[in-house]
């Protein structure tokens, strides 16, 4: 999805808040990670909330893992995502869940899958799990945005200055982008369909071969419709 090291979209993405699961105590680092813990050491099977980059580095260095249910930024409920599929007014995507829902989804899950491949016990009931999760995840993220996104582009090429059916801060930053590029798109396209100075005109080449070609069947056909006035024309040099 990222191409770029420098691409806004993964530093924002990546410095989503999501929950993290330890496996391991983390010493001297309890207020850091939890104020409310009242111990100096964070301890183990404690669930915490840090940034996605940093959960990503805990989790393939053995330090813990994703949940694989964080109902404040990825719905479970299959009501809710059906909700998201259906149009990007009835849902506040950006406001209810994150500005980078789609982006964060796509690694979030892929972390899913790569932490259970990671895992010297890949057979697990809980691995497998977490596997699985992360590719729902990926799927609902995929045709969420593909539901969306097809509503979202034709509203954004309706000609003239019709207001869309739902709220641009409805939308993820992403998609508030496709939406306006659609939307210049269209208004530079009507601008120049209807400017007279831009009209398509055959040029001088064009011309002078019709007029050619019209001369050349008359030559062919001869002087009168029935050929008897005047006889066969003699071809001219043009």
């Amino acid at each position: 999805m990222f191409n770029d090291y420098y691409s806004v979209s993964q530093f924002l993405a990546e410095s989503e808040p999501v929950q993290f699961e330890t496996s391991k105590p983390f010493c001297n680092l309890g207020q850091e990670f939890d104020p409310s813990c009242p111990f100096d050491d964070l301890p183990k099977d404690k669930k915490i909330t840090i940034p996605f980059w940093m959960c990503k580095e805990f989790t393939m260095k053995g330090f813990g893992i994703p949940l694989k249910t964080v109902a404040r930024t990825f719905p479970e409920n299959t009501h809710v995502w059906s909700r998201i599929n259906a149009e990007p007014k009835i849902v506040n995507l950006s406001e209810e869940y994150s500005d980078m829902f789609f982006e964060l989804a796509s690694m979030y899950g892929k972390l899913l899958m790569e932490a259970d491949d990671d895992e010297e016990d890949s057979d697990s009931e809980d691995d497998h799990e977490e596997y699985e999760a992360g590719k729902a995840l990926v799927q609902k993220a995929k045709e969420a945005f593909k539901s969306r996104f097809s509503k979202m582009i034709i509203e954004s090429h309706t000609v003239g200055s019709k207001e869309p059916s739902f709220k641009e801060e409805y939308l993820t930053r992403m998609e508030r982008e496709l939406f306006r590029i659609g939307r210049e798109s269209c208004e530079e396209f009507t601008r120049w369909k209807y400017q007279t100075s831009e009209r398509m005109e055959a040029c001088t080449v064009v011309l002078q071969a019709r007029k050619r070609s019209q001369m050349k069947r008359k030559v062919e056909m001869g002087g009168g419709r029935n050929g008897s006035n005047g006889g066969v024309l003699r071809p001219r040099n043009f």
